[in-house]
């Protein structure tokens, strides 16, 4: 960071734009349904037209089940925040633990408004591109359901929420959530353009590619992919990419082991690619240029004295902030 201060500055202020345009407004309200309806226990009746069929398809119980379904439509992290909740509404019931921390492994998927215009149109200039994309996802999750569903104990009967909702609980929960995955989208990726110029002085250039299986956004710099990329994207767009699991896995914190989610990925990955691969033997899709510009220039000069200040002055707060929050 000081030795790149205009890298580290350009990648922040990039990053927080990605925040700003597609992740907040694609996210925050969902989160905080999601949160409301599954904690007033109205998923009972919302979900009641199709429970009866995803009963059969994935053994669980309903809560799990909704979790998974609004999953398949939230983006990466709500399934996941979701199980931590329900584990932290019966934390004195060891098989709800553990049906929660199985059920980890398929309640993850891109969301719909990701797929469709950030990659579909984003990347590869067609929305059909993101529905192929978005469908083998969703199709790969209900595939590993099935399969764990039938191999683990998920029907543990999970105690329903309260009846009443908190609608300000789920705003605050939304938003701490929000805010754990923008703060590691913005470190992750500092960290990752830091590295790359790194590589880029010593003459080792990384793809697009490879830096999007580390943050999936990065894959908005590809230059015309052709449709043999999709299962190649949709493969990288079921793992999430390292930063979308280290957004997971700080926002379960302790809540339960993550071994099995990170294990499920890669299956889920190749399964996803494969079947993205099926349906573009049906499915006719013209790969266009995209119109969408993610790059943002900033002027900024800075004496690397003060970026070392600044670094050590942010460890000094949240030092102390965290002995403060540990006493209260």
């Amino acid at each position: 960071m000081m030795i790149y201060p205009e890298v580290t500055a350009n990648s922040a202020i990039n990053s927080i734009n990605v925040c700003i345009s597609a992740i907040i407004p694609s996210m925050f309200a969902f989160m905080v349904l999601t949160g409301y309806i599954c904690d007033s226990g109205l998923y009972a009746v919302i979900f009641r037209p199709v429970l009866w069929l995803m009963r059969r398809i994935i053994k669980a119980d309903d809560r799990i089940i909704t979790v998974f379904l609004m999953s398949m439509i939230g983006g990466y992290p709500v399934g996941v925040k979701l199980l931590r909740e329900t584990i932290a509404q019966n934390k004195n019931y060891p098989a709800i633990i553990s049906g929660c921390r199985d059920a980890a492994m398929f309640c993850y998927c891109i969301s719909p408004t990701f797929a469709l215009i950030m990659l579909g149109n984003g990347v590869f200039g067609s929305v059909a591109a993101g529905a192929v994309i978005y469908i083998s996802n969703v199709l790969s999750c209900f595939i590993t359901g099935a399969v764990v569903s039938r191999t683990c104990r998920l029907r543990t009967e999970i105690k329903a929420g309260s009846g009443t909702g908190n609608l300000i609980g789920a705003v605050n929960s939304a938003s701490r959530a929000l805010f754990v995955v923008c703060t590691v989208i913005i470190a992750f990726n500092t960290a990752l353009d830091c590295v790359t110029a790194f590589l880029g002085d010593i003459g080792i250039t990384l793809p697009p590619e490879l830096k999007g299986a580390f943050e999936i956004s990065n894959l908005l710099r590809l230059k015309t992919p052709g449709v043999s990329f999709i299962p190649i994207a949709a493969a990288i767009a079921s793992m999430g990419g390292v930063c979308v699991l280290l957004q997971c896995a700080a926002i379960v914190k302790d809540s339960f082991p993550v071994k099995r989610f990170l294990a499920a990925r890669l299956p889920c990955s190749l399964l996803s690619g494969l079947i993205s691969w099926i349906l573009l033997q049906f499915v006719d899709i013209s790969v266009e240029v995209s119109t969408y510009e993610p790059e943002f220039s900033y002027e900024f000069s800075a004496n690397k004295i003060i970026v070392l200040v600044l670094i050590a002055m942010c460890i000094i707060i949240l030092h102390k902030s965290d002995k403060i929050l540990k006493k209260v």
